[in-house]
């Protein structure tokens, strides 16, 4: 795995999504109202939807199109129609700089 740098910590609000593509993988940052920044896949595991278009709610995200729900530190179906689980990625912080790492 390689770490790239994707975005300011001041480009993502506590509460919210973010669409990054590092090394051209759809990746959804989500800021936790504390402060933690995750990273899942930004495809929805039910259908072709970008996830980072949802909505964070506490440690899961909600898809926009048919409200499937994944937890952010684990990528698993927290709400139906999904089965599946999604990727996770690894986030480090450092400098304000968000750094996630990808194939």
């Amino acid at each position: 795995m390689t770490e790239f740098p994707v975005a300011d910590l001041d480009d993502i609000k506590p509460g919210e999504l973010k669409r990054v593509d590092p090394n051209g993988v759809p990746v959804c940052l989500a800021r936790l109202l504390s402060g933690e920044v995750y990273a899942i896949s930004d495809i929805c595991s039910h259908e072709e939807i970008e996830l980072s278009d949802g909505d964070l709610d506490g440690r899961e995200v909600e898809c926009p199109a048919h409200g499937s729900r994944f937890c952010v530190d684990d990528g698993s179906v927290s709400g139906v129609p999904a089965r599946d689980p999604v990727a996770v990625y690894q986030v480090r912080v450092d400098g304000g700089q968000i750094y996630v790492a990808v194939e």
